[in-house]
């Protein structure tokens, strides 16, 4: 009964994350391989902390309005203390959370709250396209205004069987779109300098769309960055999330909800062993 409650919550300020036939419209030219040199020189032009020295670091997570919800629903539990996480990241990617405020025990309530910011990681260290998409065939094809890139599962055997990325002509990553047998996604990313990214571009905004059968969810994202100690990691990522169902027949929206959800990070620690401290013991 928590966990169906725990699930319900993750329903309200969660995000709802999620095989079509292949088209390739050849404009100029196009190559294949199983790498592509506009995803190498992107991962080579983009922020990455881990290149310039992170090694480890700590900080504390917020996802607001998270402790009354918990306390609305699980009245029992007399929770007396502020909800919150404690993250900590080891190089190459080791990486845990802890929940705090909350009684031992409970297990599953925690994972579940976990769940709700897990996916959030990659905004504070971002993974390289080039080792995302390794598995995957890839398919230059230069185009108006940039550079299109398809990559394509040979195993039928990944979650994404399909994705289109498009870059515009300095590089940067336009827009991404993937199949699965599940549903399509299809993400527009808004990238910029900042005065501590070493002339590296960072990721400020995203607006996603996931299509699953007669579901539809669209997210808005928007990242706030700031320097601790000449590293660059987000102070607050704010979320609106909108969700409804299509109807086929009269071609509208039904049952429609939206939400906001806003996840600060505060008391970082960088680079002083904390994390490297926590996995030894």
């Amino acid at each position: 009964m928590m966990v169906q409650k725990v699930e319900t919550i993750t329903n309200k300020i969660g995000v709802f994350m999620g095989k079509v036939a292949l088209t390739l419209f050849i404009s100029f030219f196009m190559m294949s391989s199983m790498a592509s040199e506009a995803v190498q020189l992107f991962d080579l032009k983009t922020y990455d902390p881990v290149k310039v020295g992170l090694k480890d670091f700590s900080c504390e997570v917020r996802l607001a309005g998270i402790t009354d919800k918990i306390k609305q629903n699980f009245p029992t539990l007399n929770i007396k203390d502020e909800i919150y996480y404690k993250l900590y990241w080891v190089a190459p990617g080791k990486v845990d959370f802890q929940v705090m405020g909350m009684p031992s025990g409970f297990r599953e309530i925690k994972q579940n709250l976990k769940n709700l910011v897990v996916n959030r990681l990659d905004y504070l260290i971002p993974q390289p396209l080039g080792k995302r998409f390794r598995s995957y065939k890839m398919t230059e094809m230069k185009q108006s205004g940039g550079i299109k890139v398809i990559g394509e599962d040979p195993t039928n055997s990944l979650p994404v069987n399909k994705v289109d990325m498009f870059f515009d002509n300095e590089g940067k990553l336009s827009s991404y779109k993937s199949y699965s047998p599940v549903g399509f996604r299809e993400s527009r990313f808004d990238y910029g300098k900042k005065s501590w990214s070493k002339n590296k571009w960072v990721l400020k905004e995203v607006e996603a769309k996931m299509i699953q059968g007669p579901q539809v969810t669209e997210i808005e994202t928007e990242i706030d960055y700031k320097n601790y100690v000449g590293f660059g990691f987000p102070e607050k990522i704010s979320i609106e999330t909108k969700q409804y169902v299509v109807s086929p027949e009269q071609n509208e929206k039904k049952n429609e909800r939206t939400g906001k959800t806003e996840i600060t990070f505060s008391n970082y620690k960088i680079n002083d062993g904390a994390a490297q401290k926590y996995f030894r013991n």
